[in-house]
């Protein structure tokens, strides 16, 4: 039998729906067009910058909206204004935050600097009978803290807390479920919004691996809206220049973004360092790039062997190119053994490779900060792998370095006595801490150094555009005095794949800044899990970038033969 009173009701929601999408539209249009000049914020005691009222205006009158604005604009301070608006008037009386756990002590250490008071707030950490229990105690608690990981998991349970409270839920570096294909947080994540009374994306990277990365985003804030269509009819759309404009025209009353020239920040210097590989190091490069091109002839047929080969061999390269030591190891970053040189005939070579020389990049590097620190400067070097800070941490072990990867525990909650929020506070207000080697997958987002620390040095990078941008950030943001300079150092191995990492990033910064309207000029560059590339999609524009690296590098005659 037909329920007429169910369909009644479904027809009444998705009216109600539509007639509010269609108000959030035109007050977005509204508020970009005239911006406020001044806010009324109760019991905030931070002085808003005057680029910062648009956005607060925009999440209190829009409702669900994105905020794409640059790291470092003061997007959590935008969220307490607004979100103290909103509870002054009964709208909102709690406010969950889903973030990577580096966002965890940024988020409890703003709320203090907006409000002069200490947040009561629950971690939503621990084992699932321990966070069971903080659920029983949610009347007590105004700041909710989880991760993407652990909201997958409680999802019943937190959707039992929305529905008990009148609750803003925020996606902080919410291109974190950017996955668009096979990406069970993301779909997790959509199950939970219609729960929430508003919903707020963050993140200044709102697309690193391309277009697709915002039809999540958008669905979360407007999930019964299908604003952005089915994801197989979204993926077919955006083939055409033509309908990405009409998307952003679509969507630009539903976010704000606040431009790096908005932040009055100092230019930054990017001095880039183009290095020849040492002999040993060339003679190995060469080698295993020569036995890629040949194994082309026979690459996997499937989708999966040939996935993992294409990341196993840009993995390899990316080795070989920052130092051949890492080879002959067991890549816990990214997961894959030990190479097999079998069949080259620098087998041996690989193997003892460290008996023979040291890369010309570390000499350079401890040159680099040797100097900077005996001009009392902090340095931050970013590696994407582990031996590498284990070997730049014991040359340069006079200063004591402070090193952070994926193994160091996060929080107090997993060691209390070592920890990466704990590590972090002492790189930054410890006069005889003056070098953090870091890892970007466990160290790029949500980390606030801008105060302390001016120079970072790239000893080596990978096609993660997510990761290579909010680790810029990390330095320059708001705090900066107009006359602080800041530097980046990026090394370069000369005809490697990290001078093909070089272009891929750049173009693609260029596609998300194009898309959102802004002008190259204003990102003052010149031109997630650890992920070497930025999804399949992306990670097949990386290689083939690569293979033709590689082609003309090694001469026209492996690109006759192997075409």
């Amino acid at each position: 039998m037909i329920d007429y009173t169910e369909i009644k009701k479904i027809i009444k929601q998705l009216s109600e729906e539509g007639e509010k999408f269609k108000n959030a539209v035109e007050k977005g249009k509204h508020i970009h067009e005239n911006p406020p000049k001044n806010l009324d914020i109760p019991n905030f005691i931070r002085k808003l910058k005057p680029y910062q009222l648009e956005s607060v205006e925009h999440i209190v009158d829009v409702e669900n909206v994105a905020n794409f604005s640059v790291p470092g604009s003061g997007k959590t301070t935008i969220v307490y204004a607004a979100y103290s608006i909103l509870k002054s008037k009964g709208l909102i009386d709690k406010l969950f935050v889903i973030g990577p756990r580096s966002s965890f002590m940024p988020w409890e250490e703003e709320y203090f600097g907006c409000f002069g008071d200490k947040p009561e707030v629950l971690r939503i950490t621990g084992p699932k009978s321990e966070r069971k229990r903080k659920y029983h105690f949610a009347d007590n608690y105004e700041l909710f803290l989880a991760t993407y990981h652990m909201t997958y998991n409680d999802l019943n349970e937190i959707i039992d807390l929305l529905r008990k409270f009148k609750v803003m839920v925020v996606l902080d570096e919410s291109h974190n479920i950017k996955r668009f294909e096979g990406g069970s947080w993301a779909d997790e994540i959509i199950k939970l919004a219609p729960f929430a009374k508003r919903r707020v994306v963050l993140t200044g990277t709102p697309m690193p691996h391309g277009i697709l990365d915002i039809w999540t985003q958008m669905t979360f804030l407007w999930p019964q809206k299908n604003l952005l269509f089915e994801r197989e009819q979204f993926k077919s759309y955006i083939e055409s220049d033509k309908n990405l404009l009409e998307i952003r025209e679509k969507l630009s009353p539903l976010y704000c973004r606040i431009k790096k020239r908005d932040l009055d920040l100092p230019t930054p210097e990017f001095i880039r360092i183009k290095i020849p590989l040492s002999p040993i190091q060339k003679t190995i490069y060469d080698a295993i790039a020569a036995k890629i091109l040949h194994e082309l002839v026979k690459i996997p047929e499937d989708r999966m062997g040939l996935r993992q080969w294409r990341r196993a061999t840009l993995i390899r390269l990316l080795q070989a190119a920052s130092n051949p030591t890492l080879l002959a190891k067991y890549s816990s970053e990214f997961d894959i053994p030990p190479m097999d040189p079998s069949g080259l005939q620098i087998s041996q070579i690989i193997e003892r490779y460290p008996k023979y020389e040291i890369p010309a990049k570390f000499e350079l590097t401890e040159k680099l900060v040797r100097e900077q620190i005996s001009n009392k400067q902090k340095v931050i070097i970013w590696t994407s792998f582990i031996h590498n800070i284990e070997m730049l941490s014991k040359k340069l072990e006079d200063f004591s370095p402070i090193c952070i990867f994926g193994d160091v525990p996060r929080d107090e909650d997993e060691n209390a006595e070592y920890n990466r929020e704990q590590l972090i506070e002492d790189f930054k207000t410890n006069s005889l801490k003056n070098l953090l080697i870091a890892n970007p997958g466990a160290t790029a987002e949500s980390i606030s150094l801008q105060r302390t620390c001016h120079n970072a040095i790239y000893f080596d990078r990978t096609f993660n555009g997510a990761q290579y941008l909010q680790s810029l950030d990390r330095i320059h943001r708001i705090g900066l005095k107009p006359n602080e300079k800041v530097t980046y150092t990026l090394l370069i191995s000369e005809n490697t794949i990290e001078e093909a990492v070089n272009s891929r990033l750049e173009e693609k910064l260029k596609q998300m800044l194009n898309f959102l309207n802004d002008d190259l000029s204003v990102s003052n560059i010149e031109f997630s899990i650890n992920e070497i590339s930025d999804g399949e999609k992306e990670e097949v524009a990386d290689f083939n970038a690569v293979i033709d690296a590689l082609k003309k590098h090694l001469g026209p005659k492996y690109d006759a033969e192997y075409k």
